[in-house]
């Protein structure tokens, strides 16, 4: 049971879903609107008082913070200099004994839609079980998800008909990478491992008849079967990609016998089986209001996790932007949102003669900022800045771009993947995508890079624009993965404005790292066995903090969900701890790269303040200051007390409760 402040007044208080009229029915389970005369008050200022880590630059702890009728902060301090002053109708919130206050967390890296998605799909969500400190499945399901068919078999097909025949099974989170394949089983007599076949084991354990697509949980691999081949390609033979696939960096595996093993790279590979699917994943046939339920767990999920604003970090159309705008705008919604889209679709659609069919995007802030002057409604959707493109793919599934001294390891999961492979032919190949929407210099830009190669791309391609046109926004590298000491150097000399490329001094440029501290936590101990360093299976550096720490680079943590939980407190305790366990049996639990580890305070000011900076909203949130939104946290211990140096014990922080969350002062569960 969760246990509130006391109050001594009343509070106030991917894949596209399948209809706008999501949103409203969102709003019909969230909300509860009430009617009635209002009293008037003299004082409409909002009095926090308890401990209050304000998590500013100089590491203030309060005692009080007052809030006007708006949502904003007005003052930071002592309780007795805060509650002078203020007169009767003013109301004040008092935190119990061991509860602290913080800025509200900050997801900067995740995807709505397929966050939302997995809430639906019941059995046909496939992932493996997390380790014991987060695992919370049942051991039926953890048992039943330990091996790759087993996790197959769980799926429950209806026999096809003829109106299902062409129905696509959809499944998601399927992870070959921790999941063991244990051959045999599906009554499959084939000695071929599962990702050099995923279509003989998809028809053997799912179904032959229907077509099946699975997302493997890195979001950078797919598993169809020869049903689904069929209706991508419309019964057409040869069955062959669309130009979509490969220009955007896709790819449709083919075996030694040059016909399709079912394993399809990245997400340009996959959409033209979502786009088959006709369902849309949630596009645009009716929910049911079971499903719409489990949608609004998911929502509520995201708030009981201490969670205030999130970014949704890959929007790949104008109608998915519309989307989560809209779903942003909506009164019931309890979270800020703000988006970063792709450059495919930011950029202007020309015709083949040349002219502009539709124009390319302009970046967008919030509507209202939290000024003294202003007295308009606060909104929860704060614009989309900032251009996403992929250097390359996924650690774990096999497609990261690696380089000296990193190599994928011949006896380990990625067995024929050597170097892995990047989404373009060059460093140079990527500027050329990222220069018609650099050259305004209105944009930010966020470049997922895993390897350690595709790291120093995203350098060199930064490097080349910044001397063409200086751009004076932050600059994001996502994930950051795969550490190399001399690609960090580089980094931090971009930040200095000492970096040299084409024997010319690159002007100053500031860019930041979030890490997906998961990869250390879920997949530490599969990353250690698949990836080699100098020839050796040891001291890889992944999530390289301590490179960010020495080299003066601000980093945050993200949990890049659907690929992990949207838990920040747990990304404080692994990115602590550094723990990881092996799978499938947690049996095996070491610290991977101790050197890289935080402190207590690194890791909240890496899900506040810093993701707040790297999204350029920290004049909103982020931290505890006059002039901010009262976007706030309540939690049930001090996370600081739980520092090693202090004698805490860091594995336990993600047991710290989240009592509850406020939106510009105000509980978004609240119904009165």
């Amino acid at each position: 049971m969760q246990h509130h402040p006391t109050r001594t007044a009343p509070a106030h208080g991917f894949v596209r879903p399948r209809s706008l009229a999501m949103v409203g029915a969102l709003a019909m389970l969230t909300s509860c609107a009430t009617k009635g005369p209002v009293a008037p008050v003299v004082d409409d200022t909002t009095l926090f008082v308890g401990k209050v880590i304000t998590l500013d630059d100089q590491g203030t702890i309060a005692e009080a913070v007052t809030v006007d009728r708006y949502g904003r902060i007005l003052k930071v301090g002592a309780e007795k200099d805060l509650s002078a002053g203020l007169g009767a109708g003013a109301r004040r919130v008092e935190l119990k004994p061991g509860q602290v206050l913080l800025p509200g967390f900050i997801d900067p890296h995740l995807h709505v839609q397929p966050t939302l998605l997995q809430s639906l799909l019941g059995t046909h969500n496939l992932a493996p079980c997390l380790p014991p400190p987060y695992n919370q499945s049942a051991p039926a399901e953890c048992a039943q998800h330990k091996d790759l068919l087993s996790a197959l078999s769980s799926m429950k097909v209806a026999p096809a008909t003829p109106e299902t025949a062409t129905q696509f099974v959809l499944g998601m989170n399927l992870d070959p990478s921790r999941q063991q394949f244990i051959p045999g089983k599906c009554d499959v007599k084939s000695a071929e491992e599962f990702m050099q076949q995923p279509k003989l084991y998809l028809d053997a354990c799912v179904s032959k008849e229907r077509p099946v697509l699975i997302l493997d949980q890195s979001g950078h691999l797919a598993y169809v079967n020869e049903k689904a081949f069929e209706i991508a390609c419309q019964g057409k033979k040869p069955c062959i990609p669309p130009e979509s696939v490969t220009k955007n960096g896709g790819r449709w595996v083919l075996g030694k016998d040059g016909q399709h093993t079912g394993l399809i790279e990245e997400s340009a590979g996959y959409a033209p089986f979502l786009a088959a699917t006709q369902q849309g994943l949630l596009m645009n046939a009716a929910i049911p209001s079971g499903s719409l339920q489990e949608l609004n767990k998911a929502i509520q999920a995201l708030r009981e996790a201490g969670l205030t604003t999130i970014a949704d970090g890959g929007l790949s159309s104008r109608s998915q932007l519309e989307m989560v705008k809209l779903l942003a705008e909506n009164p019931a919604f309890p979270l800020r949102v703000t988006g970063v889209v792709t450059h495919l679709a930011a950029g202007a659609v020309v015709n083949k003669d040349g002219a502009v069919a539709t124009p390319a995007l302009k970046p967008t802030g919030p509507a209202c900022t939290p000024s003294p002057t202003n007295d308009c409604a606060l909104p929860k959707w704060l614009g989309a800045g900032a251009i996403k493109l992929w250097v390359d793919g996924s650690t774990q599934g096999c497609t990261a771009l690696l380089g000296q001294p990193y190599a994928y390891s011949a006896d380990g999961h990625c067995p024929n993947a050597k170097e892995g492979q990047g989404d373009f032919k060059s460093a140079k190949a990527l500027a050329d995508a990222m220069r018609p929407l650099w050259a305004s210099s209105d944009w930010r830009f966020q470049l997922h890079a895993n390897g350690n190669e595709a790291n120093q791309w995203a350098v060199d391609a930064f490097s080349q624009l910044q001397l063409e046109q200086p751009n004076p926004h932050r600059m994001l590298l996502i994930h950051n993965t795969v550490g190399q000491e001399s690609v960090s150097q580089a980094i931090g000399e971009l930040r200095k404005g000492t970096h040299v490329a084409d024997q010319k001094t690159v002007p100053k440029m500031d860019v930041r790292v979030t890490h997906l501290i998961g990869h250390v936590a879920y997949w530490g101990d599969a990353l250690a066995q698949m990836l080699e360093k100098n020839g050796a299976h040891k001291d890889i550096d992944i999530d390289p903090v301590d490179f960010d720490r020495r080299n003066g680079i601000p980093f945050s943590f993200h949990s890049d969900s659907m690929v992990t939980p949207a838990r920040p407190l747990w990304f404080v305790e692994q990115a602590v701890t550094r723990r990881t366990w092996a799978y499938p049996d947690f049996q095996k639990t070491y610290v991977l790269g101790p050197q890289h580890a935080t402190t207590v305070e690194e890791a909240l000011r890496a899900v506040t303040i810093e993701p707040a900076r790297q999204h350029e909203i920290d004049s909103w949130v982020g931290s505890i200051e006059p002039g901010k939104v009262a976007d706030f946290v309540v939690l049930g211990a001090n996370p600081l007390d739980y520092d090693p140096s202090k004698g805490g014990n860091p594995a336990t922080i993600s047991q710290i409760p989240v009592i509850r969350t406020y939106l510009g002062g105000k509980d978004p569960a609240s119904r009165n």
